[in-house]
């Protein structure tokens, strides 16, 4: 028994730079909180929990996991409809479940196991073709949880959710003409979404996007403050806890969603090339381990995985720069969160899975 097989993986290099990667999160994280210990230590003992839990995936067979997928996906449905009814509110928004002491964000799963889903029943017949009926019943499937998630509400997600049914989509061969139907379709819909679902402090958030300095103390604050911190990082940065942005708290969200602000003014431009060299190595891993899967099933789902690791390394990173709007997504490995941190571990041990079975 060589030394892969004896914990179940095949992917040693991928495992390897996932710890150093989940490391240097931590690392950050104390830096980020103020060398807070409590917060660390709970981050901590949740990334022993999802390295448990993406071992154990890693076991099953992407067949069986096929088999499951329905019923994965009519269980994520209920639990969304659970949150609406008896979910946890903060700050007007209910988004968390409360189970066994611990809180839990359903849609932050949904970005994993809609593709999944779609992945499934796009394979589920022997015709691959997508025709008209498995373009209708495969919107259906991504737009039933984005409408739950809407009512929490948080528009976020639902975005990322539908981006993430889409890559999906697009990698499964969809036709060009369905292609522009559905671009179309959003361009039409596009001023009504504006008018009559964005909430007052949505719309504000993108027209921030446009001019920060329109509004530097109320909603352009945070994005002036993220820019401030990622340029003043220079070159080779102020150092570990020495980043002023961060450590004199005028940095907002800095454990979470602009981590990568306080990464870039500690560690500068050449930091943040080693850290996007670490992220390249595990996308280039995701690559080669799509390009051996064996089954429809197994390439499209790791695809779709590959694409959405890049998808939400590219929007925090733009969020902390100001070329997107900020819409609450998490930096991979490093920002503080357990139902990020559990999505992203589950997407990793079906490539595990996927890799083994190849």
């Amino acid at each position: 028994m060589n030394r892969d097989n004896l914990i179940g993986l095949t992917d040693l290099l991928l495992f390897i730079f996932i710890v150093i990667l989940s490391l240097v999160g931590l690392a950050i994280l104390y830096s980020a909180t103020n060398q807070n210990l409590d917060i660390v230590l709970r981050q901590s003992f949740r990334l022993l929990f999802c390295f448990v839990l993406m071992l154990s995936i890693c076991f099953i067979d992407t067949n069986k996991l096929k088999i499951f997928t329905p019923y994965i996906y009519i269980a994520s449905i209920l639990l969304l409809l659970f949150t609406l009814f008896w979910g946890h509110d903060s700050k007007g928004a209910t988004r968390w479940i409360i189970l066994f002491g611990f809180s839990f964000q359903v849609s932050e799963i949904l970005k994993i196991i809609l593709p999944m889903t779609l992945a499934w029943y796009l394979s589920i017949s022997d015709d691959k073709e997508i025709d008209i009926k498995k373009l209708f019943f495969s919107l259906i499937i991504i737009f039933l949880p984005i409408v739950f998630i809407l009512k929490q509400p948080d528009l976020g997600t639902s975005l990322i959710v539908l981006i993430c049914g889409m890559i999906t989509l697009f990698l499964s061969g969809l036709k060009t003409k369905h292609i522009s139907f559905i671009v179309i379709s959003f361009l039409t819909i596009a001023p009504l979404l504006w008018k009559f679902l964005l909430l007052p402090y949505q719309k504000q958030r993108i027209l921030t996007l446009i001019d920060p300095g329109s509004d530097p103390l109320g909603s352009g604050y945070h994005i002036i403050q993220s820019k401030i911190a990622v340029g003043s990082g220079g070159f080779f940065g102020k150092g570990f806890l020495n980043g002023t942005q961060s450590q004199l708290e005028f940095l907002p969200e800095r454990g979470t969603d602009f981590i990568f602000a306080v990464f870039a003014e500690e560690f500068g431009f050449f930091g943040v090339i080693i850290l996007f060299l670490f992220y390249s190595i595990i996308i280039f891993r995701f690559i080669l381990i799509t390009l051996r899967a064996k089954s429809y099933f197994a390439k499209t789902l790791s695809g779709s995985i590959t694409s959405i690791f890049i998808l939400l390394i590219i929007t925090n990173i733009s969020m902390a720069i100001g070329v997107l709007p900020v819409v609450g997504v998490t930096l991979p490995l490093l920002s503080l969160g357990g139902s990020s941190l559990l999505s992203i571990f589950f997407a990793f041990g079906i490539m595990f899975s996927i890799a083994r079975r190849s």
